[in-house]
C-alpha cells in the first residue's frame, strides 16, 4: 500500500513560475497554489494537510514578508516555510529568515537543491512537532513545570537514583483560589499561577536533588530532601511573598508535608498523603503547614462515608434545627436564638455539626445546607406567628460559598416573601474571615442585604483577621465575639482590657455586641461591667430542640437590650471625627481642654487640645493621649475629684472643683477644673472639661 503523499503550498503571483514549481514538485508531492498571502491563508484554512510552503517574497495584495509576520500569530505557525528570492538577493534572504522562514531558494530554481531543501524542512518540522507533542505531554503549558504524569515518573527516578537521601513530598495549594480567579479574571489568575511556579522553582534551585510540578489548577507539588528547618523557612518565605503579591486580597496557602519512609511506595500514594496533610491547614488561621499522620487516612475514609450519605440525608430531611438562645444581659431573659444544625442519623444517632460541616464546606455542599436551614427557620417563624406568638429574631449562618453567590439576595428575599415574614426576623451571620477575604465585594453584598431589610451580624470577630480600626468601615449591625478569641493570651487582666476595648469601640459605633461561649458567672459579671448587651453560651442555655426553646420562651416578653447611650450621635461626631475643622475648633480653645471618659470611678482622657498637653507636660502631640487624669494628683484630692464627676453625671449637669498637682520635683500647683456632662456610651460617662492653673502659696519659689 502506497503511503499518502504530502502536500506543498506554492504561494507565487506569476502563473509561469507556479507552473515550473508544480512540474518540479508533482512527482513527489500534492500541490496547492495561491497567488498572494491572502489566498494562501484561505488555502490553509481549507486544506489541513499542507506539510510545507514555498513562498515568493514579492507579490501584490499581501507580500511574503507580511505573510510571514501574520503566520507567526496564526494556528499554522509551526508549518515550515521556504522563501523564494531573486538571484543573489542576500538582503531579502536575511529579512525572510528573521521573520521566521526556515530556509530559502533562489531563482532560477535548481531542481535537486529545491527538492532536498524541501525534504529537509519537512523532516525538521516533523521532528519539531514530535518534540512539541512530547513537551506538551510532559510539561504544563502555562508554567513550564512538569505536569502530573512527568512529575510522578521523574520523582520515581529521583528516589531510585538517590537511595542515600531521605526525601519528603510537599503538596502546595491556595485556599479559595477559584474565588480569587473570579475576582481577578483569567489573565491575572494565570499571572498569579506563573508567580507561584517561580516560587516553586526557587525552592527547587535551593533543594537539589529534587523534582517539582504543577499538578492542576492551583495545586503544585515538590519532592525534595527532608530538612524540617529548611522546609519551614521555605514556607515562611512563600507566605511572605504571597502577602506582598496583592495586599487587597487575603491569599492563604496550604502546605502538606509527607516524609517518605519507603521509596518503593507508589508515588501516587505519596502525593495523596501530602494532599491529606495540606487539607488539615484549611480554615485554620495562621496555620500554613501540616505534616501527614497515619490517622488522616482513617479520617478520609470516614469523610467519604459522610459524602456518600449527605444528599440522601438532605432529601430525607435528616438535618434538624436546634436553637441556642441569646440572652439580654440587662434582664437575663432570652431574646431570640441562633439556628444550629444537627444530623439525626438513622443508625448513628444525633451528630454534631463538627463531624460534617467542615466536610460540606470543603466540597461545596454547604451551599445547599445553608438554604435548607434558612427555609426551615423561615417555616418556624411563620408557624410561631400563625400561633399568635411574637417571635424574637432568629439568626442563621451564611457560609463563605453563599456570600459569593450572585443569587444570594434573591434567594433570601424569595424565602421571606414565600413565608410572608419580616426580613428583620431572619438575622444573617457571616464570619469575619469570609468578610475580610474581600471587604469591597462583601461590603456591597452586606449593603444590598441591609437594603432588603435584613440584619447582618459578623460572627467570630477577632478570630485573626480584623482590628479595632476596621470596625468603623464594616457595614454590619451586630458584632459576635467568642470568649475564646483571646485564648492564647495568658495575662488575664490584659485579656479583659482588650475585650473591654472591643465592646467599648463597638458601643461608640452603635453596634450591639453578643458574646458567645459564656460559661461562668464570673464571665457574666465581667461582661455586664463592660457594657456588653447580650450573651450566648452554656451558662444560660445549650443548643436545644425547637420544642424545648418554645417552652423556654412561652409567656415571656422577649425584649432587646436597652441602650444606655445618651447623646450618642453628637459624642461620636465630636470625639472620633477626623474633620480638620473639628480639630481646628478644638485646638482654638484658649484654655487647656479635654474630653474625659468616667467609668467605675476611673477616668481617662479621650481627646485633648494642645494647651492641655502643655499644661500637664505630655508634650505637643495631641493624638494617642491615654494618660490617666489623676497622674500626680495629691492623695487628699483624689476622692474630691471623683465625687465631682459622679455628681455631675447624676445631675447630667456641671461640676467644679480645685485640686493639687505634685510634679516630679515635688513642687505643688493648684488646678481649677470645670466640667460639663455631655452624654454616655453604655458604661462610660463622657464630660467636656476646662482647666486653669492657679498660683499656689505652697508652690516653690
Amino acid at each position: 500500500m502506497e503511503s499518502e503523499r504530502q502536500t506543498v503550498l506554492i504561494v507565487e503571483d506569476q502563473p509561469f513560475n507556479r507552473a515550473i514549481l508544480r512540474n518540479i514538485l508533482g512527482g513527489e508531492y500534492e500541490v496547492d497554489e495561491a497567488s498572494n498571502g491572502v489566498e494562501a491563508f484561505d488555502v490553509l484554512a481549507r486544506d489541513g494537510k499542507v506539510a510545507a510552503i514555498l513562498l515568493d517574497i514579492v507579490m501584490p495584495i499581501m507580500d511574503g514578508y507580511t505573510f510571514l509576520q501574520k503566520l507567526k500569530d496564526s494556528p499554522y505557525a509551526s508549518l515550515p516555510v521556504i522563501a523564494v528570492t531573486g538571484e543573489k538577493d542576500e538582503e531579502s534572504e536575511q529579512k525572510a529568515l528573521n521573520l521566521g522562514a526556515w530556509d530559502f531558494v533562489s531563482k532560477p530554481y535548481q531542481t535537486n537543491v529545491l527538492l532536498l531543501r524541501l525534504k529537509n524542512v519537512i523532516i525538521r518540522s516533523q521532528f519539531y512537532l514530535l518534540t512539541e507533542m512530547q513537551r506538551a505531554y510532559e510539561f504544563d503549558s502555562l508554567t513550564g513545570l512538569y505536569n502530573r504524569t512527568k512529575f510522578f515518573a521523574e520523582t520515581q527516578r529521583l528516589l531510585r537514583a538517590h537511595t542515600e537521601v531521605r526525601f519528603c513530598m510537599v503538596h502546595f495549594d491556595i485556599d479559595h483560589f477559584h474565588l480569587l480567579n473570579t475576582f481577578w479574571g483569567e489573565e491575572e489568575g494565570n499571572r498569579f499561577l506563573r508567580f507561584i511556579a517561580d516560587e516553586i522553582r526557587a525552592i527547587g534551585d535551593a533543594s537539589e536533588p529534587c523534582s517539582y510540578a504543577r499538578i492542576n489548577a492551583d495545586t503544585f507539588c515538590i519532592c525534595l530532601p527532608y530538612d524540617a528547618a529548611a522546609i519551614k523557612k521555605h514556607v515562611e518565605t512563600v507566605v511572605a511573598h504571597l502577602t506582598d503579591y496583592n495586599r487587597n486580597y487575603l491569599i492563604e496557602p496550604s502546605f502538606g508535608v509527607y516524609i517518605i519512609t519507603d521509596p518503593a511506595e507508589r508515588i501516587e500514594a505519596m502525593f495523596e498523603h501530602a494532599t491529606l496533610a495540606a487539607k488539615e491547614c484549611k480554615g485554620k488561621y495562621m496555620t500554613f503547614m501540616c505534616y501527614y499522620k497515619p490517622e488522616m487516612d482513617e479520617k478520609l475514609a470516614q469523610e467519604q462515608v459522610i459524602i456518600n450519605q449527605m444528599q440522601q440525608a438532605l432529601d430525607q430531611e435528616q438535618f434538624v434545627v436546634y436553637l441556642q438562645p441569646k440572652f439580654n444581659l440587662r434582664t437575663e431573659k432570652p431574646y431570640g436564638a441562633e439556628a444550629l444544625i444537627r444530623w439525626q442519623h438513622p443508625t448513628k444517632g444525633l451528630l454534631s455539626p463538627g463531624m460534617f460541616i467542615p466536610i460540606f464546606e470543603r466540597n461545596g455542599f454547604i451551599g445547599q445546607i445553608d438554604y435548607y436551614m434558612w427555609e426551615k427557620t423561615c417555616q418556624l417563624l411563620r408557624r410561631w406567628i400563625d400561633q399568635g406568638r411574637q417571635p424574637a429574631p432568629i439568626s442563621v449562618n451564611v457560609s463563605r460559598v453563599n456570600m459569593y453567590n450572585p443569587n444570594l439576595i434573591s434567594m433570601l428575599v424569595g424565602l421571606v416573601k414565600k413565608y410572608d415574614i419580616d426580613p428583620a426576623l431572619l438575622n444573617l451571620e457571616l464570619t469575619e474571615s469570609a468578610y475580610m477575604d474581600n471587604p469591597e465585594i462583601m461590603g456591597k453584598t452586606v449593603t444590598a442585604l441591609h437594603e432588603a431589610g435584613f440584619i447582618v451580624m459578623m460572627d467570630d470577630f477577632g478570630s485573626g483577621y480584623s482590628s479595632l480600626n476596621t470596625l468603623k468601615d464594616i457595614p454590619i449591625n451586630v458584632l459576635k465575639i467568642d470568649m475564646k478569641f483571646l485564648s492564647g493570651q495568658t495575662d488575664e487582666a490584659r485579656k479583659e482590657c482588650i475585650m473591654a476595648a472591643v465592646v467599648h469601640m463597638a458601643g461608640w459605633l452603635d453596634i450591639p455586641v453578643i458574646m458567645e461561649g459564656v460559661e461562668t458567672a464570673q464571665q457574666v459579671a465581667f461582661l455586664r461591667s463592660i457594657g456588653c448587651g447580650y450573651v450566648q453560651g452554656y451558662y444560660y442555655a445549650r443548643p436545644m430542640p425547637v420544642d424545648d426553646y418554645e417552652r423556654l420562651v412561652d409567656g415571656l416578653r422577649q425584649l432587646p437590650a436597652e441602650s444606655r447611650s445618651d447623646n450618642h450621635q453628637a459624642l461620636v461626631q465630636t470625639i472620633w471625627a477626623g474633620d480638620p475643622q473639628v480639630e481646628l475648633l478644638f485646638n482654638s480653645i484658649l484654655q487647656p481642654a479635654a474630653i474625659i471618659g468616667f467609668e467605675n470611678d476611673s477616668y481617662q482622657t479621650i481627646r485633648v487640645n494642645a494647651r492641655y498637653n502643655e499644661l500637664f507636660g505630655y508634650g505637643e502631640v495631641v493624638s494617642d493621649v491615654t494618660a490617666q487624669l489623676d497622674r500626680h494628683i495629691a492623695a487628699e484630692d483624689v476622692q474630691q475629684l471623683k465625687t465631682t464627676f459622679r455628681d455631675a453625671a447624676a445631675r447630667h449637669g456641671m461640676g467644679h472643683c480645685q485640686y493639687h498637682l505634685v510634679d516630679e520635683d515635688g513642687r505643688h500647683s493648684t488646678i481649677d477644673m470645670r466640667l460639663r456632662y455631655w452624654g454616655a456610651n453604655e458604661t462610660t460617662k463622657v464630660f467636656f472639661a476646662l482647666f486653669e492653673q492657679i498660683k499656689d502659696e505652697r508652690q516653690a519659689a
